[in-house]
C-alpha cells in the first residue's frame, strides 16, 4: 500500500522526463516540430486571426509535448504509450475544432449567445491538456496553482470576506477561458508563439552559424591578459551571448561549459567560478535587445514601444555587469590571480573581420528594433541575414539540414516558454474574471499608506517567491498584474515599476532554494549547488539593490535632464564599486576588516539608490568615515590585501 501511495505522490508532485525516441515515434515528433516551426514563421508573415493562430500553435506544441515527455513516475523513456498518443491527437483535435468553428467563435456575442455542446467538451479538454502538458515540462507548481485558480472560480462563494465572490457557472468559465481572447488564448499565448519563439529561433541559428565560437575568441582577445582576465572573459562572453539568446539557463550551459573550467584552471575556486557564471548568465535576461524574451511581454503590458524600452534598459544592464567586473577584479587583485595567454594569435583587425556573422546581424537587429520595426518580423529578417551570411562563411555551416535542425531545436527550447505562458493565461483570466487585481491592490494600498519602502519590499518578495516556482516570464507577468498598478498609482514611472519587477524575476533564477541557473553552474563546476546559490546572491547583490533606483531615481532609466542622468549613472557606478570592495574586503591594495566592509557596502548602497543630493552626500560621508578608519587602523602596519584566505 505504501508503495502505491509513493507512486501516486510522485505522480502528483513529479516532473516528466524527456524521451529518447527512435524509429517512427522520432520521425513523427520531428515532423510535428518542423511543422510547428514553419507554421510560426508563416504566422509572423501573414498574421492569422489571433484566436485561430494561438489554438493552432497550442495543438502543434502540445502534440510534441505528449510525444516527447513522460508522465511523472512512469518509465516510458524509449516508447510512447497509447494514452500519450491519444493526448497528442486530442491536442491536435482542439486545433481542428477551433479552425472549423472560428467564424462562429469570433462573430458570436460573448456571454449572450448560447454555447454548443462541443464548446464544453473541447473547453474542458483544452484546460486538462494544458495543465497536464505543462506539468510534464516544469513540474506541478504552476499547473497546481492554475488548478487552484480554476477551483476558486467555482468555490469562491464559500470564501468569506473580500476575496470571496458569488461563484461562476461552467458556462461562464468556458466563455472566459476558452471562447474569448483572454484566458488560454490571451495575449500571453500570442506573445509566446510570436516574438518569443522567433527570438528563440534567432538564438539557435546564431549558435549554429558559428558566431558563438568567434564570441569566445573575441572576448578573450579583449580581456584575456587583464588581472583575473579569465573571469572577465566569462562575464563579457555571457553578456554578449545574452544579447542574442536572452535565456539564463541556455547562457550558463553554453558559455559556462567553456568558462567555468577555465576559471578553475586560472586560480578561482569552483564555487566562485560557478557563482560568477550564474550571475553573468542571469544578467543575460537584463541585457537588451532580447532580455530573456520578457522585453516583448513588458512592451505589451506597459504600452511602450520596444525600441524605447531596450534603449532605457541598456544603462542598468551595463551597471549590473560593471558590478560583476568590479567583483572579479578586486578578488583577482586581492588573491593575485593573473590573466591568461590569448587563445588566438590573430590580429585584432582580422579577428573582427572573422566576426562579421556576429556583428552584422546584431547591428541590423538593433537598428531595425530602435527604428520601430515590428518585433517578430525583424527577428525573422535577422535570421535571414544570418543564414545568407553563413552561406559565404568558411567553413560554410548553412545548409538545408542545419536549417531543419535549427527549427526542431527551437521548438524543443520553446516548449517550456509556450506551455508556461499558456498556463499563465489561466491565472490572468481568473484574476480578470474575479477582480482579484483590485482586491490585492486594496491591500497593497493599505501597506503603501503605511510605508512605500515596505510596499516595494512586499512586491520584491512576491516576485522572488513566484520565481521559485515559475520561469521568468510567468513570475514577471503575475507580479506585474498584481503589484504594478499600485506603484504606478502612487506616481512612480511605469517603466521603472516594471523594471523593478523584472530584475527580481531575473534574480529568482540565482536565489535559493530553487536557483536553477546557479544549480546548473554548480553541476558544471562539480560543487555543492546550494553554496553556489548563496554565493551568487552575494556577488550579484547590486541586482537586488538597483531596482530601488528605478523607483526613486528614474534618471538611471534616462528619464530627466542630461546632467541628472549622468550624475545618476556615475553615482551608481561608484556605488557598485564600493559594494564590491566591501564584499571582497579589498580597498585599494589594503585588506578591509568587517567594520570597514560594512561602511563600504553602506556607502555603495546609498550611492546606487540615492535619489537626491542629500543621499549622495550621506554616501560620501560614510565613505569618508571608512577611509579615515582604514588609514587610522592600517598606516604603518603594512597589512596588504594579497591573501589566500
Amino acid at each position: 500500500m505504501s508503495n502505491k501511495r509513493t507512486k501516486f505522490i510522485k505522480y502528483l508532485t513529479g516532473q516528466g522526463e524527456k524521451r529518447r525516441l527512435s524509429s517512427s515515434p522520432l520521425a513523427i515528433r520531428n515532423v510535428l516540430s518542423t511543422g510547428a516551426a514553419l507554421y510560426l514563421i508563416f504566422a509572423v508573415l501573414y498574421y492569422p486571426e489571433p484566436i485561430l493562430h494561438r489554438s493552432l500553435a497550442f495543438g502543434l506544441f502540445y502534440a510534441v509535448i505528449f510525444i516527447s515527455y513522460t508522465s511523472p513516475g512512469t518509465k516510458s523513456l524509449k516508447r510512447v504509450p497509447f494514452y500519450d498518443w491519444i493526448l497528442a491527437i486530442s491536442a491536435l483535435g482542439v486545433s481542428l475544432y477551433m479552425a472549423l468553428n472560428i467564424g462562429r467563435i469570433i462573430n458570436r456575442i460573448a456571454f449572450v449567445d448560447a454555447l454548443m455542446p462541443g464548446d464544453y467538451i473541447f473547453g474542458i479538454l483544452t484546460l486538462g491538456l494544458l495543465l497536464e502538458g505543462t506539468r510534464r515540462i516544469i513540474g506541478p507548481w504552476l499547473p497546481g496553482i492554475s488548478a487552484v485558480a480554476l477551483a476558486y472560480l467555482v468555490f469562491g462563494k464559500l470564501i468569506p470576506g473580500k476575496f470571496g465572490h458569488p461563484g461562476f457557472s461552467l458556462t461562464y468559465i468556458i466563455e472566459g477561458m476558452f471562447l474569448s481572447g483572454y484566458g488560454v488564448w490571451g495575449s500571453t499565448m500570442g506573445i509566446a508563439t510570436g516574438s518569443i519563439m522567433v527570438f528563440i529561433m534567432f538564438g539557435v541559428v546564431f549558435k549554429n552559424t558559428g558566431a558563438g565560437d568567434f564570441l569566445f575568441d573575441f572576448v578573450n582577445k579583449i580581456a584575456g591578459r587583464s588581472k583575473g582576465g579569465v573571469a572577465k572573459i566569462a562575464i563579457t562572453a555571457s553578456a554578449m551571448f545574452g544579447m542574442v539568446s536572452g535565456g539564463a539557463l541556455a547562457n550558463v550551459t553554453t558559455t559556462g561549459a567553456m568558462t567555468i573550467p577555465a576559471m578553475k584552471k586560472g586560480g578561482y575556486d569552483g564555487e566562485y567560478a560557478a557563482c560568477i557564471e550564474s550571475c553573468a548568465s542571469a544578467g543575460g535576461i537584463l541585457m537588451p535587445p532580447i532580455m530573456g524574451a520578457v522585453a516583448f511581454l513588458m512592451s505589451e503590458v506597459v504600452g511602450i514601444q520596444y525600441g524605447e524600452l531596450i534603449r532605457r534598459a541598456f544603462i542598468p544592464a551595463l551597471i549590473y555587469f560593471a558590478a560583476l567586473y568590479f567583483a572579479v577584479d578586486f578578488r583577482a587583485r586581492r588573491r593575485n590571480i593573473n590573466g591568461i595567454m590569448e587563445r588566438t594569435p590573430e590580429k585584432f583587425g582580422r579577428l573582427l573581420l572573422r566576426g562579421y556573422n556576429f556583428f552584422i546581424p546584431l547591428a541590423y537587429l538593433i537598428t531595425r528594433l530602435v527604428t520601430g520595426g515590428i518585433v517578430a518580423r525583424v527577428g525573422l529578417e535577422t535570421i535571414a541575414v544570418m543564414l545568407i551570411l553563413g552561406l559565404f562563411g568558411k567553413p560554410r555551416k548553412v545548409n538545408l539540414g542545419m536549417a531543419v535542425e535549427s527549427m526542431r531545436t527551437s521548438i524543443d527550447r520553446g516548449i517550456m516558454v509556450v506551455s508556461t505562458l499558456a498556463t499563465c493565461g489561466i491565472l490572468v483570466g481568473v484574476i480578470d474574471i474575479t477582480g482579484l487585481t483590485s482586491k490585492f491592490t486594496t491591500y497593497l494600498m493599505k501597506i503603501a499608506n503605511i510605508s512605500v519602502p515596505l510596499t516595494l519590499f512586499v512586491l520584491m518578495i512576491l516576485t522572488l517567491v513566484l520565481g521559485l516556482a515559475m520561469n521568468i516570464s510567468s513570475s514577471y507577468l503575475i507580479a506585474a498584474v498584481l503589484g504594478a498598478p499600485v506603484l504606478i498609482g502612487l506616481g512612480f514611472e511605469p517603466l521603472g515599476v516594471h523594471m523593478f519587477i523584472l530584475y527580481y524575476a531575473a534574480m529568482a533564477t540565482i536565489t535559493p532554494p530553487v536557483a536553477i541557473t546557479s544549480f546548473a553552474a554548480a553541476a558544471i563546476a562539480e560543487v555543492p549547488p546550494m553554496r553556489v546559490g548563496f554565493k551568487s546572491m552575494k556577488v550579484g547583490l547590486v541586482a537586488y539593490i538597483l531596482p530601488f533606483a528605478f523607483i526613486y531615481s528614474p534618471a538611471i532609466l534616462m528619464y530627466g535632464r542630461a546632467h541628472e542622468i549622468i550624475l545618476a549613472v556615475l553615482a551608481a557606478l561608484a556605488g557598485t564599486g564600493f559594494v564590491a570592495m566591501g564584499l571582497e574586503g579589498w580597498f585599494f591594495g589594503r585588506k578591509a576588516h568587517l567594520p570597514v566592509r560594512i561602511l563600504l557596502v553602506s556607502a555603495g548602497i546609498m550611492l546606487v539608490i540615492g535619489r537626491a543630493v542629500p543621499a549622495m552626500i550621506a554616501g560620501v560621508i560614510i565613505l569618508a568615515i571608512s577611509v579615515f578608519y582604514l588609514l587610522s587602523t592600517y598606516i604603518g602596519k603594512g597589512e596588504l590585501a594579497n591573501e589566500k584566505d
